[in-house]
């Protein structure tokens, strides 16, 4: 029994709109473990879900102009949806809990290894404080000796030239 070549290409086009179905919820994955690495306020989460359905919006367009002409087919939607369903349910909690995990403990080794290697210069940065406002207040002090001398001087120079 031959199968006609149109068949083959309906069944391409559904394979890819459950490809991208799949990858549209990945996407998605990556900037729900993104705001679990860096907690932002409702505003932000807002405008990050617009952006992404805009997005979205636009690559399910492109992808039916290329692959249909631009008609809009049930079974491409229906596609879209399956393969976004699919992974949703099986696959992105998962995903999205072991690598924001993972990327957690990746941020703290660094911030480890920062904190390491810059803890001698901190340290050092504070010794250099501390004898700077050490020599600050001396500065201060032999300000106010130098100051109370000039007056002691002006004051001597004012008698002696009142005396002649």
């Amino acid at each position: 029994m031959m199968v006609s070549e149109n068949i083959f290409q309906e069944l391409d086009f559904f394979a890819v709109s459950f490809a991208l179905g799949i990858l549209l919820v990945l996407i998605y994955d990556c900037l729900r473990i993104f705001r679990r690495l860096v907690r932002h306020g409702t505003m932000w989460i807002s405008l990050e879900d617009l952006l992404y359905w805009i997005f979205t919006a636009f690559v399910i367009f492109a992808m039916l102009y290329q692959k249909n002409d631009g008609l809009i087919r049930g079974f491409s939607i229906g596609g879209i949806v399956f393969g976004m369903v699919l992974y949703n349910q099986y696959i992105s909690r998962y995903t999205v809990k072991y690598i924001a995990r993972i990327l957690k403990k990746v941020i703290r080794l660094v911030q480890k290894i920062c904190r390491f290697v810059l803890t001698p210069f901190l340290k050092a940065g504070r010794k250099v404080a501390n004898k700077g406002s050490i020599l600050a207040g001396k500065g201060r002090k032999f300000k106010k000796y130098l100051n109370k001398r000039l007056k002691r001087t002006g004051k001597l120079i004012k008698i002696g030239i009142s005396k002649k």
